[in-house]
């Protein structure tokens, strides 16, 4: 009893010396690892890496937009050539991560009770914040409405404040009206005279770069309703226009990789992890259009040097003629044997493990407001944007590869001259577009071939299936979507033209019909 007495008169004392109640632990369970206060700098840095999915694709071995667009065809199989129904995207994962995070960040800075503490206010003002991740957020929502069509968006993230667990999705009409209003309001929110601080990934804090990607996206969604609502889309161009968008090199919205997270093209092109199974080059359709324009970008993009796996090819790597691109989706059984004649892989500053991708350009911008300028949709000379466009795309090029010299840009646009008749002047434009996109526009590249069937993409034996003879127009749901929110998925699908979840389906902005020729290897 001596030693019980003891042991309690001990643990009384310990109370009564730090003055607590016995049963607060004070911060012993608190891990250090998982901080209970949320600093809005750093969830923008964990939302900020999920943009460089849309480069490509959210996985690397499969680089969808870039194969759908004319860029990358594998040269080893053909495991993602064939034209098939099963192609979905899950998009889950970009809610619960960089949509929720950039959420979380503009209710914290709207919230009176945290936009004064040091969690917020360390990253910049609130209202710098509000404009900046209502931007980056819209070009997550922009991105997956012109993967998808239908998504979750006026619903998204009211279950904890309406038990709301299964939201609807919102047709890309409502979409696109719902984010052109938000980046408008966002816009008129920053003060371009303040910055974030340097855990801005991005521009380092820049808010004028800022306020001229938000005028971008703007435009970039407006464009799009060229086909299905002229007058809308005109308007609302005419007003991200005259905001600003990008117009140089440094404007420009990129990706930087590390060692910690890799470029695409660092596993899957000609340097680094040469034994893959999946091994991409340039495609055939953007190499022969390349040499057919004598465009000197040809050399910057693409390699014919030593490569891990094609080997020492032969050729001077100044003559056109030494390239050739790979076909995309050739037979199976026939496609190691094929591809290993080929002359061309993507060129090194690309495979690097750190290397610098685009993701929205000057060049593109200002080619988009080209297409505006020929629609009449601007009051602005379409053929000096063409001219400004090409010039950025040089620029951007040689800002990466100090072999390349910007001012090729010069004779190449007076061999180039936009033509004077509407409909070859659009064509033209759209060429440039993608001339100038390679391993930058993703998904965006994607949408110009919707759009206009440019450039015209062939389709080989080893893809065609009885059901399929073009490249797909969207992707499907996933199967999660359908586990979660049957539903609402299933009503989403009355807003696409036949009601049907199909990659051969169009989103509502696509109405152009795209014919594929089968293919013949040369």
């Amino acid at each position: 009893m001596k030693y019980t007495k003891s042991i309690a008169a001990t643990l009384f004392a310990a109370c009564a010396l730090v003055s607590c109640d016995p049963s607060d632990f004070g911060n012993i369970n608190d891990n250090p690892n998982y901080p209970t206060t949320s600093y809005t700098s750093m969830m923008f840095k964990y939302a900020a890496p999920y943009t460089r999915n849309f480069i490509m694709t959210s996985s690397s071995f499969d680089p969808w937009p870039a194969l759908w667009s004319g860029y990358l065809s594998e040269a080893k199989n053909n495991q993602y050539g064939g034209l098939n129904s099963t192609r979905d995207f899950g998009s889950g994962s970009y809610y619960t991560n960089p949509i929720k995070n950039l959420t979380k960040i503009i209710e914290a800075c709207e919230d009176e009770t945290k936009n004064t503490t040091t969690a917020v206010t360390a990253f910049g003002s609130p209202a710098n914040q509000i404009g900046v991740c209502v931007t980056l957020r819209s070009f997550f929502y922009m991105t997956l409405t012109d993967i998808h069509g239908p998504i979750v968006y006026s619903e998204a993230f009211l279950g904890d404040s309406e038990a709301n667990w299964t939201p609807k999705l919102d047709a890309q009409k409502d979409v696109y009206a719902g984010l052109d209003a938000e980046l408008t309001a966002a816009y008129a929110k920053m003060d371009a005279s303040s910055s974030l601080s340097s855990d801005d990934v991005f521009f380092k804090g820049d808010i004028k770069k800022w306020k001229k990607l938000n005028a971008t996206l703007r435009m970039m969604m407006a464009i799009k309703l060229a086909d299905v609502d002229p007058q809308t889309g005109a308007a609302r161009f005419a007003k991200a226009y005259a905001d600003g968008g990008m117009t140089s090199v440094d404007d420009s919205f990129c990706w930087k990789f590390d060692q910690s997270n890799s470029a695409w093209m660092y596993y899957n092109g000609n340097m680094g992890y040469s034994g893959r199974n999946n091994y991409f080059g340039p495609n055939k359709i953007f190499v022969d259009a390349l040499k057919e324009y004598q465009d000197p970008r040809l050399f910057t993009y693409c390699n014919v040097g030593d490569d891990a796996y094609l080997g020492k090819r032969e050729g001077d790597p100044m003559a056109f003629e030494t390239y050739r691109g790979i076909p995309h989706g050739l037979d199976t059984n026939n496609a190691v044997a094929d591809q290993k004649n080929l002359a061309c892989s993507a060129a090194p500053k690309f495979c690097e493990q750190e290397a610098s991708y685009g993701l929205i350009t000057a060049a593109r911008t200002l080619l988009v407001e080209a297409e505006a300028a020929q629609r009449g949709w601007i009051n602005a000379n379409p053929a000096e944007l063409y001219a400004a466009g090409i010039q950025a795309s040089f620029d951007f090029e040689a800002a990466t590869d100090k072999n390349f010299s910007a001012a090729q840009a010069t004779d190449y646009i007076a061999a180039h001259p936009l033509p004077t008749e509407t409909e070859a002047a659009l064509k033209e434009i759209v060429m440039q577009r993608f001339l100038a996109g390679f391993m930058t526009d993703g998904v965006e590249a994607w949408s110009d071939w919707r759009r206009f069937n440019i450039p015209t993409m062939p389709v080989y034996q080893g893809q065609l299936n009885e059901n399929h003879d073009r490249y797909p127009s969207r992707l499907a749901y996933a199967s999660n979507d359908y586990t979660t929110n049957n539903d609402n998925v299933l009503a989403a699908l009355k807003d696409l033209s036949t009601a049907k979840d199909d990659p051969w389906v169009r989103v509502w902005w696509d109405v152009a019909d795209n014919p594929c020729p089968v293919g013949t290897v040369d």
